[in-house]
């Protein structure tokens, strides 16, 4: 890794914010990168990948969300300020704004309309449509820019606040595809996952492409856990392709839920003892890994058993 200096940071929503970052006096120029791809950031402890939205004057400018910005448990933003120097790995990638690719119809999750962004400033596409879902109405963070390159490109947006309207039934969505269509989908691996699964099924061929985010199958983990709920003293088996918090609901846990996700965080539980495969955006890198919360709506058990403060 190399060193870069955090130049600017503005709150852009109650969760997201936008850096600026740039080699620090004396360094050398960051490596040449391409709007789309994703570079590591080293916060102090934290590890994470950030998708660069643009490129100015050798500097890169980031969106990242952080639910906890102001909270007791906020890692990120005392460490993530204008001046701070932060470890940043290579920019690596290929869903960017410099892609070929002639989408069709774009699926975005939080802040899975980062790269989608990126691809759509490239200026390579026209009569596109995009479905971006997000958690309250003031989360939308690039909404304005991506309804500029909509009237420009003769794209068409629909927003989903899943605060209000709930989830999308994304394999609906895929379903009223036209055949030959050629998706972009980013956004959490649960979401990817039923999104993979829609075009599966589609009675006409659709050619879905990702920016990389994990498929989100159960390979390598027990077909089914035994999960018991402490508070309810409730104890049952689990299918692992099935979400857990159905699982949960089913047998008489009542645990709420908006998004089903993995972006609000409403069904967030804690954890007693077991490991979790997260899939979520909600919890930072330290929390997953302490598997000490979860998200039932997209997360999965590691292990044969969980027990679970619920």
């Amino acid at each position: 890794m190399s060193t870069a200096i955090v130049q600017a940071a503005r709150a852009l929503t109650p969760t997201v914010t936008q850096y600026w970052l740039g080699p620090g006096p004396g360094r050398p120029p960051l490596q040449p990168a391409v709007p789309g791809q994703h570079v590591t950031l080293r916060v102090g402890p934290r590890v994470k990948t950030y998708t660069i939205l643009s490129v100015r004057d050798g500097a890169y400018e980031l969106a990242v969300r952080n639910r906890l910005r102001g909270d007791r448990r906020d890692r990120l933003s005392p460490s993530l300020y204008a001046g701070a120097t932060v470890g940043i790995s290579a920019p690596q990638g290929s869903f960017t704004a410099e892609s070929r690719v002639p989408f069709t119809h774009f699926l975005a999750g939080g802040v899975g309309i980062n790269p989608i962004l990126a691809v759509l400033a490239g200026g390579r596409l026209r009569n596109w449509q995009l479905v971006h879902a997000d958690r309250g109405g003031d989360e939308f963070p690039f909404l304005a820019r991506v309804r500029s390159l909509a009237k420009e490109q003769n794209g068409t947006v629909v927003t989903v606040d899943t605060a209000v309207r709930g989830r999308p039934d994304w394999a609906t969505i895929v379903a009223a595809f036209p055949a030959g269509s050629t998706i972009g989908v980013c956004g959490p691996a649960g979401m990817v996952t039923e999104v993979r699964a829609a075009v599966q099924r589609a009675p006409e061929p659709l050619h879905l492409i990702t920016d990389g985010s994990a498929p989100g199958d159960v390979a390598g983990m027990p077909e089914s856990v035994q999960v018991e709920c402490v508070r309810t003293g409730v104890t049952f088996e689990a299918v692992q392709r099935q979400p857990l918090l159905d699982a949960l609901n089913r047998n008489g846990v009542a645990v709420p839920s908006s998004c089903r996700q993995g972006i609000c965080g409403t069904c967030e539980i804690e954890v007693r003892d077991g490991q979790v495969d997260h899939r979520d955006e909600v919890l930072t890198d330290e929390e997953k890994a302490e598997s000490s919360y979860m998200l039932p709506c997209v997360s999965k058990s590691m292990g044969r058993r969980l027990v679970l403060n619920v």
